[in-house]
């Protein structure tokens, strides 16, 4: 374990008639819950894209834990004998399906992901300490100072606005955590955007940067024109703006040139 690692707590209740049940078609295993350890014969476990094993129960929350955390993307915690982290990806039909999530689960998995999603495309991100929200004043900062932290101790606290851990080292431009790159996650969000076809052109990156806030913004379908929440009007393939409402190329549906994957933020310079 390291400093300001995460920890997820999981209770074990004990099953009863209210207990989640996997479609039949699910693939099961034997091997114990990686999580509570729970190995009951009697208590079906779903083996997960990656492996491993949990019940409906434990998957739904470990991963509502990490929604509560401010999460958008659901990850394996396994860690074998070894110490080795699976750390693979669900995607969140999976998790849907095998946590077995009623209407009113789904409904609130959705808001939540939604709502952490936007929260991290507007540049806000949560104090590794208290876990606060906290946004920069000046969008070039990558020192930033917690309020909620400092007015609660007798010195200031100071965390890294790209690694999300507390400040190591006297510089205001470069944090000397060892893990820490001094990158804008969003950049690496950008560059791993899968590639999709819009109105017909290919090869169009699926996830783009308002050019104006630098929310990220991911394409869902239908047409090519996007309206960012900021106000902001653009072509989601060449991403040139809209100018007085008016789109340089052409109509919701004709084709253009794909424009490349960003490589700065929009609004942070």
């Amino acid at each position: 374990m390291q400093n300001e690692s995460t920890l997820f707590v999981v209770l074990r209740l004990p099953g009863g008639s209210g207990s989640k049940q996997l479609d039949e078609d699910v693939e099961t295993t034997d091997a114990p819950d990686m999580i509570s350890w729970e190995d009951d014969p009697n208590t079906p476990r779903a083996k997960m894209s990656c492996g491993h094993a949990i019940t409906p129960e434990t998957l739904t929350t470990y991963c509502e834990s990490l929604l509560s955390a401010g999460k958008y993307v659901f990850k394996c915690p396994y860690i074998s004998p070894a110490t080795e982290y699976c750390g693979k990806e669900w995607s969140y039909l999976e998790v849907r399906r095998l946590a077995v999530l009623t209407l009113d689960e789904q409904k609130q998995f959705e808001i939540k992901i939604s709502d952490n999603y936007l929260r991290k495309g507007m540049g806000i991100q949560e104090c590794p300490k208290c876990h606060s929200l906290c946004e920069r004043i000046d969008k070039k900062d990558k020192r930033v100072v917690c309020p909620l932290c400092s007015a609660a101790g007798t010195m200031e606290y100071h965390f890294c606005w790209y690694c999300l851990h507390e400040w190591v080292g006297t510089s205001v431009d470069k944090c000397d955590n060892e893990d820490c790159n001094g990158e804008d996650k969003r950049l690496k969000i950008l560059r791993e955007s899968k590639k999709k076809t819009i109105v017909g052109v290919a090869n169009c990156p699926a996830i783009r940067a308002c050019l104006k806030c630098g929310m990220l913004i991911e394409h869902d379908r239908a047409c090519k024109h996007m309206a960012c929440i900021c106000g902001q009007k653009f072509c989601f393939i060449c991403l040139k703006p809209a100018i007085e409402g008016n789109y340089q190329c052409g109509t919701y549906k004709s084709p253009c040139e794909v424009a490349d994957v960003q490589t700065t933020i929009p609004g942070d310079d």
